[in-house]
């Protein structure tokens, strides 16, 4: 058994290794061989969708603070938040002159990373408490919708202590890949004992010639545990989606349906059935990056292929793989969008409105972000200048944003379908009647506000209306 934190042996000091400074990490990180900076970008990507998660989540907490559901789905939404951000360590300076901050952000790559994943996949289990499946009542009872949204982390906390230190999920070595240009590759172990396995890394290095550039990676034992706990994450979801969709249609059958439940199952659906697709395809693309490497991916190989002599092939596997880390926290980011739609949208007036802006937002910068960096890399392996296709793409998206943005606020449209009230509806109508030259006359407000007053619609309703009309018109 090993222990909990493993004790550092003292390193042997190599004079002819010379440690990255904090400028040469981030200059290399935005180079032509690091993808233009692609994989900083998802890093500091995965921050932010950490901080969005949390951030509705407090939202869906506050809008009904003693509702057990809300609580249920704001530990939820802090799970997803936490899942997608692995690779945050990327962002802070990855190298041996920093070490003393990796150790700390360890915890959070590890430890937290994966207590997130094993809290979330017993609150999938969870969903038959807080939403109707007629298979499953006995699930649905308030005795356990009063507990199960804190036994669950409690109880997914309690699993990692108890598995952190068995060989199957510790990482337990890590050394440092150090290269000078035109010098022998060498190691420098990080954590752990096994001094076979570092001089084993060593010589695959070595094995591939002098280093090509200078640069200082990582590469970690991968203890098949946690392998086993990422990968299992999409089927876990997919028994999720099936629990929602059944509890649709619970919703909607017996003497009794509740349409705006069903409407909430329906939104829960989406946003689980878009993260299925994803992390499906994701699992897809990284079989078929290991069927064309021979083999699964290893840490050896991504350094490799970043920092080698890769050929036209290797490289397209490196983007790829370097791509795949994008597709998590995209699922995540749709599917905390859609859970929050289906917490708030009968109390949070306008929820659907703004969602509904982000996701278009968000997705087109994506694209943007992603055409740059495809149009870069074409470019920079026909002339050497990768930025110049870059920037080429990047006003041509520019150029042809209108129609692409009609096209996604239509796809938002169909996931996150307006929830107005038909109150709320028909107040809208008449303020689209009066707006159509654009002009309110006096005449015109009295008659609103009559309209306004006999669906009892307060003023604050009433000017977020409005308000919300105004700005379709302004995107029109």
């Amino acid at each position: 058994m090993f222990s909990l934190i493993t004790p550092k042996p003292i390193k042997c000091i190599r004079f002819q290794s010379i440690m990255r400074t904090v400028k040469e990490y981030y200059i290399g990180a935005f180079s032509a061989d690091n993808l233009f900076g692609f994989r900083m970008i998802i890093s500091f990507s995965s921050i932010v969708i950490l901080l969005y998660c949390i951030g509705l989540a407090a939202l869906v907490w506050r809008a009904k603070s003693k509702g057990f559901e809300n609580k249920f789905m704001s530990v939820l939404l802090v799970c997803e938040g936490i899942k997608a951000s692995f690779i945050i360590a990327q962002v802070t300076p990855y190298i041996r002159s920093y070490e003393w901050l990796q150790d700390i952000l360890w915890h959070w790559t590890i430890d937290v990373f994966f207590t997130a994943h094993i809290t979330a996949i017993i609150m999938y289990l969870c969903i038959p408490i807080y939403y109707r499946l007629n298979r499953l009542s006995f699930m649905n009872r308030p005795s356990f919708k009063k507990h199960a949204w804190y036994i669950a982390p409690a109880l997914g906390i309690t699993i990692w202590l108890l598995i952190r230190t068995v060989p199957a999920f510790y990482v337990s070595d890590a050394t440092w890949v150090v290269c000078e240009e035109g010098e022998e590759p060498t190691t420098d172990r990080w954590f752990g004992e096994d001094e076979e396995w570092r001089m084993d890394i060593e010589e695959e290095f070595k094995e591939t010639g002098d280093c090509t550039a200078s640069y200082e990676a990582t590469v970690t034992t991968q203890p098949p545990g946690l392998w086993a706990i990422a990968l299992g994450s999409p089927l876990v979801s997919l028994l999720a989606l099936l629990f929602i969709r059944s509890s649709i249609k619970s919703y909607q059958e017996g003497d009794n349906p509740d349409f705006s439940k069903s409407l909430t199952s329906r939104s829960l659906y989406i946003g689980f059935l878009g993260k299925v697709i994803i992390l499906l395809f994701w699992l897809g693309l990284l079989i078929l990056i290991g069927v064309v490497n021979g083999g699964q991916v290893t840490f050896v190989d991504e350094t490799l292929w970043r920092y080698g002599d890769p050929n036209f092939t290797e490289r397209l596997m490196f983007f790829a793989w370097i791509f795949s880390l994008t597709l998590t926290p995209a699922a995540i980011a749709f599917e905390a969008m859609m859970f929050v739609h289906a917490t708030l949208k009968d109390t949070v007036f306008g929820i659907d409105n703004n969602l509904r802006k982000t996701f278009t937002t968000a997705v087109f910068t994506g694209l943007g972000v992603i055409s740059f960096i495809v149009g870069s890399e074409l470019m920079e392996s026909v002339i050497g200048y990768g930025a110049a296709g870059g920037v080429f793409v990047g006003l041509s998206l520019l150029a042809v944003r209108k129609p692409i943005l009609v096209i996604l606020d239509k796809a938002s449209n169909r996931f996150i379908p307006s929830t107005h009230t038909p109150e709320e509806t028909a107040y809208l109508e008449a303020y689209a009647t009066a707006m159509e030259d654009l002009v309110i006359t006096a005449e015109e407000r009295k008659l609103l506000e009559t309209v306004a007053a006999a669906y009892g619609l307060s003023d604050k309703i009433v000017k977020q209306l409005e308000s919300e009309y105004d700005s379709s018109l302004e995107e029109e």
